[in-house]
């Protein structure tokens, strides 16, 4: 990243974040469509700022889903780990 730049986005599989413009401090913005608010922020190790209207995220499709599991990511390293979430 070009200097005095960061991250634009933090996507995990329960959340979304940003972060906010003049402290840079992380922000939940969504979630996904069957977590809750209080679900996200009891499995972070620290507060982030939480957006007045957090919205649900969009689930991925199947198409987004082979491209994540088959071309980003065959040997499973990142998608391999962590908790899978089930409606």
């Amino acid at each position: 990243l070009p200097a005095s730049t960061g991250p634009y986005r933090v996507v995990t599989p329960m959340a979304l974040f940003d972060f906010e413009e003049h402290t840079h401090r992380m922000r939940l913005i969504a979630t996904a469509p069957t977590v809750k608010v209080e679900q996200v922020l009891a499995e972070m190790a620290f507060e982030p700022l939480v957006s007045p209207a957090v919205e649900a995220m969009d689930p991925p499709t199947a198409d987004e889903l082979t491209w994540l599991r088959e071309r980003i990511d065959p040997g499973r390293v990142v998608t391999g780990k962590g908790k899978t979430i089930r409606a």
